[in-house]
């Protein structure tokens, strides 16, 4: 049977490179594609109620459950999506904000073979939209092989710029593989692009790694390591909600200051 690929894409482009590539590596693996465009789909804001992290069902009604369905579905998962003002589009932060649910499917998604294809226009515009899609595949339990930043503004420029086109190449032959791939100038542990300066060395924020200036390891970080996110959703999260409960007249008493 045909790999079952799906791809996640959030821009209101109907042929851009976003879908273009996906059908491109589709057809170079020989998957059977599905794209879910974020971009047309109902998402709602999260209310930050804290009721799934108790088992409860979500109470807003919108798509975001079709899309966990369709990530169930996938053997494998490309988060394909562009750059909008140096950040990921609105729609997929949207989303990944109301995956503050997802704890629920991390047994099912834990492990799903991904690339992340990011798309920029100028070169010193790249931002950190890349690290804001790794966020996502490392909140979802996805085994990411390769972060790979494309420079394509113009519609199908993924085929015609030489060097994009290379990389688009390679990333049809990781997912063919199941190969993983870190780059130059990201880090070694989550793939991450974007660092903070602290005490003198450089820390990922998405792995929590502690790197030297050559990017080599010093202290691993486990943030968003399957251990961390059951951790954190079990435990520290629901911690502080019951807080909440616990001093939330004195809480309510301390806003009294703006009134």
């Amino acid at each position: 049977m045909p790999l079952k690929l799906l791809s996640i894409v959030a821009t209101e482009r109907k042929n851009g490179n976003s879908v273009l590539a996906s059908k491109y590596i589709a057809k170079k693996v020989g998957a059977e594609l599905e794209i879910v465009n974020l971009a047309k789909l109902d998402i709602r804001p999260c209310k930050a109620c804290y009721k799934c992290l108790y088992g409860e069902d979500c109470l807003i009604e919108d798509d975001v459950e079709e899309i966990f369905d369709a990530i169930e579905r996938a053997d494998a998962i490309l988060i394909s999506s562009p750059v909008y003002w140096l950040d990921a589009t609105g729609k997929l932060k949207a989303f990944l904000d109301r995956c503050f649910m997802s704890l629920r499917y991390h047994e099912r998604f834990r492990g799903k073979k991904a690339l992340i294809l990011t798309y920029h226009g100028f070169n010193e515009m790249v931002g950190w939209a890349s690290a804001t899609h790794l966020v996502l595949a490392r909140i979802l339990g996805f085994d990411v092989l390769a972060n790979i930043e494309l420079r394509a503004a113009l519609p199908a420029e993924i085929f015609t710029d030489k060097e994009t086109f290379k990389k688009l190449e390679l990333a049809a032959e990781l997912l063919k593989k199941g190969e993983t791939r870190v780059f130059e100038n990201q880090c070694p542990i989550c793939m991450s692009v974007i660092f903070r300066v602290e005490n003198g060395a450089l820390l990922c924020p998405i792995c929590g790694s502690k790197l030297d200036a050559e990017l080599n390891l010093i202290e691993k970080g486990e943030r968003f390591s399957e251990e961390w996110i059951v951790e954190h959703f079990n435990k520290e999260l629901i911690s502080l909600k019951e807080k909440f409960k616990e001093i939330k007249d004195e809480l309510k008493e301390a806003a009294k200051i703006v009134e």
